[in-house]
């Protein structure tokens, strides 16, 4: 998950945010937070339900799960699927990684239900006009990643910052398939 993707040439941006499909000048907000060791990346604001700390000890393991799934944790009083965000992309799983006890979540709803992905950093809100997202490359991430990432923006410090879909993530998961 150490990849970095090629800049695009640098244009001048108003630092409003996109949606990465929307092909208007609307303006999209974004949450940014890191997966890995260095990789950037965005979600938009608008799906977003709140964001927690996650003890990795207080995860209840669900059997025969994909990998991913690190099980479920109470929260509000309700079971929450944890999802490890990196182990999914093709990255390290957080239960492998000894020194690391907690994690952050982001929590959406999920048809009737709460989903927390398991990530390293939460970062700031940043927003962007949709059509300064660009398409990923298929030289800039493996193929497992890109089906994960619905484009990337361009940050103000000329760093590449990738916008994951939700919507893919989810559809990969078999607890959410029907």
């Amino acid at each position: 998950m150490s990849q970095l993707i090629d800049r695009a040439p640098s244009h001048q941006r108003d630092r409003q945010l996109v949606h990465a499909n929307d092909s208007s000048d609307e303006s999209q907000r974004f949450l940014g937070f890191t997966i890995g060791n260095n990789l950037n990346a965005l979600i938009p604001l608008v799906d977003l339900q709140a964001t927690i700390k996650i003890t990795l000890s207080e995860i209840l393991p669900v059997p025969q799960m994909q990998d991913s799934l690190l099980g479920i944790i109470n929260y509000g009083g309700k079971a929450t699927w944890v999802v490890d965000l990196a182990h999914l992309m093709g990255g390290s799983s957080y239960l492998q990684t000894q020194d690391i006890s907690t994690s952050m979540g982001l929590l959406f709803r999920v048809q009737n239900e709460i989903v927390a992905l398991s990530i390293d950093r939460v970062g700031t809100i940043e927003t962007y006009k949709s059509e300064e997202c660009l398409s990923i490359g298929e030289a800039m991430f493996t193929d497992r990643m890109r089906s994960f990432l619905a484009g990337y923006f361009i940050d103000e410090s000329q760093q590449s910052r990738v916008v994951v879909d939700l919507d893919r993530v989810i559809h990969s998961l078999s607890v959410f398939r029907g």
